[in-house]
């Protein structure tokens, strides 16, 4: 959102997760950039420093204070200019195996308030133990945000999802790992009237009242946050962790 384009970088990362001992990393992750509505594709990569565009990813990196991925691994990234619209990234698999992966965007033009993310979103499979759905979050700058997360599993039919999330637990942690906030059922605590207010605000597709999606709205300092989204009872299914900017 905003009035110009603005510079991020967007990675698909899988063997360059050994290092933080992910076990089971996806050995040769693709990334593709589609833009909403058509979904039409308008860039991708395959091997980031086997790219002609690599010089350009190694800059955002800097600029963004992103890991640095080793040359010549197999994971994907772009270092890319976007214009203000809604946006949708897809991890693949070159080889066709399967395995871990880590999908990020990084604001890579920090010093430009021209433009930001409001929305950032993240569907995948929740499995059990280490293979539940974990979204990191970094505030930058001074002061705080608004924001509304939600780990949303039922409410996923409406847009014909398969295989949904039955009933999300989602917690929320702070960058020493101290759980904040979460739910399981977003109206459990008492807010529904607080929570409802904020979607409508933030234009978040509706829950139903009754769901068991979780959702909750902080107020967070800048810094590190991860949030973790599993099935209660060790259930499984596809489940989507949202985080949207309130005013």
């Amino acid at each position: 959102q905003g009035t110009a384009l603005k510079n991020f970088l967007v990675r698909a990362v899988g063997p360059a997760l050994a290092q933080f001992n992910v076990q089971n990393p996806l050995t040769d992750p693709t990334l593709a950039l589609h833009i909403s509505p058509s979904g039409a594709t308008f860039t991708s990569n395959d091997n980031w420093s086997g790219d002609s565009r690599f010089p350009d990813v190694v800059a955002a990196t800097g600029a963004a204070g992103a890991f640095a991925l080793p040359f010549g691994s197999a994971d994907s990234a772009l270092a890319v200019l976007l214009a203000p619209a809604n946006y949708t990234g897809t991890v693949g698999s070159a080889d066709g195996g399967a395995g871990i992966a880590l999908a990020e965007i990084y604001d890579a033009d920090p010093g430009s308030s021209s433009a930001r993310l409001v929305n950032l979103s993240t569907r995948g499979r929740v499995g059990v133990g280490d293979g539940v759905l974990i979204a990191g979050l970094v505030i930058g700058g001074n002061g705080t945000l608004r924001v509304l997360i939600r780990a949303v599993g039922p409410g996923l039919a409406q847009f014909n999802v398969p295989g949904f999330l039955a009933r999300p637990n989602m917690t929320v942690y702070d960058a020493k790992s101290s759980p904040i906030s979460g739910n399981t059922g977003w109206t459990s605590g008492g807010l529904k009237a607080d929570l409802t207010a904020a979607m409508q605000t933030a234009g978040a597709f509706p829950l139903d009242k009754n769901s068991a999606d979780s959702a909750v709205v902080l107020t967070l300092a800048s810094g590190l946050y991860t949030i973790k989204a599993s099935g209660v009872g060790d259930t499984t299914g596809e489940a989507l962790v949202e985080v949207y900017l309130l005013p």
